[in-house]
Formats: C-alpha cells, sequence, structure tokens
C-alpha cells in the first residue's frame, strides 16, 4: 500500500477497516512501533492510542468520513508519543489508509518549544498559529463582543527594496515595539508575516477599536531611525467586529482584511470598519466588467517557471484587469464575480486562445518554451470545453505538448465522470494536465494514479511555512518532502509557487523539486518581457 518513498518520510503508515482493525502496517511502522513479528502487531489501531484520545480520533472519522486529520497520541513501547494522523477513506474495500508523522518533539511542554512554537522569531511576539487560537479561545468562551485589526505597512516594500533585508528586518522589530505600547493590556498583538500585523482588541466594539487603533498611525509616522538610513512608513488598518461582521475566525480575519484594502484604496495611512454594504460595490464592479469586456479591459501577464538549475523553461498566464473606473483590480476580487456573473466560459477562452497565440511567438525564441493557462472548474464544467481546448490550439499551430492546464483540486471533486471523460480526450491530443494548489485538498491521493495529470503545484501555503530550515515545523517539511516523494514515485513533476527567498529555494531544490515559481526568481509580467528573458536564456542563470 506505501511505496518506499513514502515510507521514507512517513513514521508509519497502517490500513484499517471500518472497525480499525489493522490489516497491514509498513515495515518503517513496524520499527517505530517496535514490533519485529506479525504476531506482535496490535490488533486494533484504537488499542494504540491513548484512552483519552480515542474519541477524539473515531469523532474525526465521524465528522468527515472520506478523509481527516488529527493529532493523538499513540502508546508504544511503554511510552507516550504524540502523532499526527491524515487518514484517507478507499471507498471501494470501506477501508482507511492512515498516515502518522510523530511529532512529540512539538507537542513537548518545555517552555523553549511552545514559545518557539507560538511566537514570531524575528519580533517576538505572537505569530499566526497563536492568534488563531486565542481567537478561537474567545469564540468558544462566548465573548460578547471583540474586535481584530488588520495592520498593513504602508512603503515597506520600498524600504526592503532600496536598503536590503537587514533594514527591512529592523524595521519590523521597532514596528512591534511601536504597536505593543498602544495596545492595551489584555489586547493581543501578532504578527501574521511579512510586513502584516494584527491586534485583538478585548470587549471593544468597531468604534472604540477604530479610536484606539488610530493612535498606531501616529505611532508608524514617526521616522524610523535605523542606521544608516531614515524610513517613513504609513499603516493601512482594517477592523472587523464580532459577531457583527463575522462568527468565526476565517471571516472576522477576511472582513478586517476586506476593510484594510478599503483603507489602502482610499489613500492609505488609515483606518476602514469592514461595511457589509460595501459589498454594493460587487455591482458596480460587475457592469465595469461588461465594460471592460467590451473595452478591451482584460490582458495576460505571465510568471515564469525555471528548473532548479535556474534556467527558465516556461511561464504560467494570469489573467489581469486594469479599470477605468477601479483601477487594477485584484484577480482574488474579480474572478469569483466572473464566475458568479457566467462570464468565465468566455473570459476563460478568450484567454487560452490569447495565451497559445503568445507562446507561438515564445516558440520563436524557444521551441521548447512551456505555458500554463489556468482553468476554472465553472469553465472546465462547460460543454464542449475540450473542442474549445483544440480550437485554440489549431488556430494558433502551437505544439499542444507545451501546453498545460491547471486545474483545481476542487475541480476533480465535481462531475467525476465527466471530468475523466474530458480530461483523457485532451490528454490523448497532446495536452498536459498540472493540479494547482496541491495539498489544499483531500482528493488529490485518490485521483493522482488514475487521471491523466503530468505535474501537481505545491501551494504557496506550505512554502510560506519554509522560513529557514532551523525554524520551520518538522511537520512542514516532512509534508512538503512527502508530496514531493509521492509525485516521483508515480512520474510527476512538482512545481512549487510563491518562491519568495533562498532558504525556500534552498530547502526545495534539495528536497527534489522540479520547477520553481516566485518572485525569488520573477514576478508576473509583460509578454515582451518575458521576450527579453527569452533572448538572455542561454547566459546567467536568473
Amino acid at each position: 500500500m506505501s511505496s518506499p518513498t513514502l515510507d521514507r518520510v512517513l513514521d508509519a503508515v497502517f490500513r484499517v477497516n471500518g472497525d480499525y482493525a489493522i490489516k497491514y502496517i509498513s515495515e518503517t511502522g513496524q520499527r517505530w512501533l517496535g514490533s519485529p513479528t506479525a504476531q506482535e502487531h496490535p490488533r486494533n489501531f484504537l488499542t494504540l492510542l491513548h484512552t483519552e484520545d480515542v474519541g477524539r480520533f473515531t469523532d474525526a472519522c465521524k465528522e468527515k468520513p472520506e478523509d481527516f486529520s488529527c493529532d493523538v497520541r499513540v502508546i508504544k513501547s511503554g511510552v507516550e508519543c504524540w502523532v499526527n494522523v491524515r487518514a484517507y477513506r478507499l471507498a471501494s474495500v470501506d477501508q482507511y489508509v492512515l498516515c502518522l508523522i510523530d511529532i512529540s518533539l512539538w507537542k513537548t511542554n518545555d517552555a523553549i518549544y511552545r514559545h518557539a512554537a507560538e511566537h514570531d522569531e524575528l519580533t517576538g511576539l505572537a505569530n499566526r498559529g497563536f492568534f488563531k487560537k486565542t481567537v478561537e479561545a474567545q469564540l468558544h468562551a462566548g465573548q460578547s463582543t471583540f474586535s481584530i485589526a488588520l495592520l498593513d505597512l504602508d512603503g515597506f516594500k520600498k524600504v526592503n527594496d532600496t536598503y536590503g533585508h537587514a533594514m527591512g528586518d529592523a524595521v519590523l522589530i521597532e514596528t512591534s515595539k511601536r504597536l505593543a505600547r498602544i495596545a492595551g493590556p489584555d489586547d493581543v498583538l501578532a504578527r501574521l508575516g511579512g510586513d502584516e500585523f494584527v491586534l485583538l482588541l478585548m470587549g471593544q466594539d468597531a468604534a472604540a477599536a477604530h479610536a484606539a487603533v488610530k493612535k498606531a498611525l501616529l505611532a508608524i509616522a514617526r521616522p524610523y531611525d535605523t542606521a544608516p538610513h531614515s524610513a517613513y512608513l504609513g499603516v493601512s488598518i482594517g477592523i472587523a467586529q464580532f459577531p457583527d461582521h463575522g462568527e468565526d475566525y476565517s471571516t472576522l480575519l477576511k472582513n478586517a482584511d476586506t476593510a484594510m484594502y478599503h483603507a489602502k484604496n482610499a489613500g492609505k495611512n488609515r483606518v476602514s470598519i469592514y461595511a457589509a454594504d460595501d459589498v454594493s460595490v460587487d455591482f458596480s464592479i460587475k457592469a465595469a466588467m461588461h465594460d471592460g469586456i467590451q473595452e478591451g479591459e482584460f490582458y495576460l501577464e505571465y510568471q515564469p517557471q525555471y528548473n532548479v538549475q535556474r534556467k527558465l523553461i516556461g511561464a504560467e498566464a494570469l489573467m489581469r484587469w486594469t479599470s477605468r473606473d477601479f483601477g487594477r483590480v485584484a484577480p482574488d476580487k474579480f474572478i469569483p464575480i466572473v464566475e458568479e456573473s457566467g462570464l468565465m466560459p468566455f473570459l476563460g477562452k478568450w484567454a487560452l486562445r490569447y495565451a497559445c497565440h503568445q507562446l507561438k511567438k515564445f516558440h520563436q525564441k524557444m521551441p521548447g518554451f512551456v505555458m500554463s493557462v489556468n482553468v476554472s472548474p465553472v469553465q472546465f464544467g462547460a460543454d464542449g470545453f475540450d473542442s474549445q481546448v483544440m480550437d485554440a490550439i489549431t488556430e494558433t499551430g502551437v505544439d499542444p505538448t507545451t501546453v498545460i492546464l491547471e486545474i483545481t483540486e476542487s475541480t476533480l471533486m465535481h462531475s467525476q465522470e465527466k471530468t475523466e471523460r474530458a480530461l483523457a480526450l485532451l490528454r490523448e491530443r497532446g495536452i498536459r494536465f498540472s493540479i494547482d494548489d496541491f495539498g489544499t485538498g483531500f482528493s488529490s491521493l485518490a485521483y493522482l494514479t488514475r487521471l491523466p495529470v503530468s505535474s501537481i503545484k505545491i501551494d504557496k501555503a506550505f512554502v510560506r511555512a519554509i522560513e529557514e530550515q532551523r525554524t520551520a515545523s518538522a511537520t512542514d517539511m516532512k509534508l512538503i518532502t512527502a508530496m514531493i516523494n509521492l509525485a516521483h514515485s508515480i512520474d510527476l513533476k512538482v512545481v512549487a509557487e510563491g518562491v519568495e527567498n533562498e532558504a525556500q529555494f534552498d530547502f526545495l531544490k534539495d528536497a527534489g523539486c522540479d520547477l520553481i515559481q516566485g518572485y525569488l526568481l520573477g514576478k508576473p509580467m509583460s509578454a515582451d518581457a518575458i521576450s527579453r528573458l527569452l533572448d538572455q536564456h542561454e547566459g546567467t542563470p536568473a
């Protein structure tokens, strides 16, 4: 059931039936359990668990019977240890595959490890995980009201790019001190990552929070006297209040983020409270979108992809929109509206044809250049999608083997028979497929060996977890390595997106990743900029 490569990155793999009776244990699992012979294997997986964790495990199975993940304690050789269990159901035989990773080190009660797991290394503030846990504890405790303020520095990127990361780090440390001085004694301040901070204001509604965080505008506006240069920054702040603006952590943070971007769009260096009425802006955007299609406001940018030797091999085509009325609209804002409005089949067809035409031009400079094009689930599910793809290939005369269609795991989960038929028809004609955002869902393991995909793209959330190898979570590192080894064991290529620093690049290269995409090597750019890169592709690597 497990492969040699999978065994190297997992501490144990079990296969159990519906009653959790053990049908198979991997060789590494046998050694991990300390059971050298089959006769000494436990009969039932539940007997391995700490008695207090049996209910947690079975409840997780009942809640998500197709696939689930939970942390439980296992008793092996008389010793208690923590493991992360990821379970996948094999429906055809009514069994589960249980993949275990020993996380005892990260569950220790030692204060040093606990602090490292819950705090940002650079600033010493609480990190994203600790903040989420704190907010969810308030929700569980039934707090009547509190607010979340999301703070994003204005102008930080320019400081980083102009003066270097050392000064950037000094600015972030100083920012954390300034924000800590304005936080109340019961408030919780955290760094989410980059130049983004978040503040939990206990017992304060949005109006009170607004008054409190206005102090941050003055605090951040003071010069940063960081030798050898001085920096001047601003801060945009968005506020969401519980329960008016969300009744769970994800919704509150999302709405605070929406309010923060509203502050940026309104001129930056200001505070904005989330307003549900702002959703009405979507109607204006819909109207502007129809005008934008007629006026040719939509266009493509291309983010280059490199191999681990830093040689340019291809690019991903990304849809962009600069509106006459709204300016540049972020894809995560307009793509959902495009799909809801029923415009995605039209815009998706246009993007595919345009990308193929541009690919033909790129081939004049590099014949093997590969173009990846995102396909929305809405677009993929439309009738005649395979014909649309082949029409674009025929019209442009581009080599179909150089076109990769990126589909999400959610696409694979819907209209299974129709999806498989479309994939097979296009694969026969040379089109290749990649699973985008791999690891964010649970469908992949069930489909990888059956569907004609050629590669997976590791989601940037996993890549973002790689800060430095000495501080990254052992579980995160193992999961990334496991995904790469799993893909290679069934002859799939692996692309990592969102690679922003050398530490991430070095880890992914050592782990065997095939292709790299991210700001470290190249931001999304125009077709002309890609052409200039192609003119130099045989020269110095990026």
